[in-house]
């Protein structure tokens, strides 16, 4: 069974239902997920992939940088959408560690809501249209 990226979203807001840190520990993560295969799949439509430019690491790392980095091909309109969600996901990537990682901490409904809401943002961006003008 295959399924969407917005399906990690729908999935993290029934967790975020619960009044447990752990579930919104665990909505915090699937929150993430939602978005960072969102920004993959955008990505994939660009006329060009940004340049790899800033921290090392993995496929996250590296997709946060690419967004964060437009190829100039992109037009003004699209280099500033990948640059935000670059940013976002940037932060919550950051959220997702902390969630999953630092368990001495301690992470709030607030925390988990802030992170559904950021992660609406970015699958509304990658989702809109572009003007007809916008190569």
């Amino acid at each position: 069974m295959a399924i969407e990226c917005k399906d990690f979203l729908a999935f993290a807001r029934l967790l975020g239902q619960q009044d447990s840190e752990v579930a919104f520990r665990s909505a915090i993560s699937r929150a993430y997920y939602a978005a960072f295969h969102r920004c993959k799949e955008w990505e994939q439509t660009l006329p060009m992939l940004g340049r790899n430019e800033g921290p090392e690491g993995g496929a996250h790392q590296e997709l946060i940088n690419r967004l964060k980095h437009p190829a100039e091909r992109c037009g003004e309109i699209v280099k500033e959408r990948s640059r935000r969600n670059g940013a976002q996901l940037e932060a919550q990537r950051h959220r997702r560690v902390q969630a999953d990682y630092a368990l001495d901490d301690t992470v709030t409904a607030a925390e988990m809501h802030d992170q559904l809401g950021q992660v609406r943002q970015v699958l509304e961006r990658c989702d809109a249209a572009l003007p007809r003008s916008v190569p």
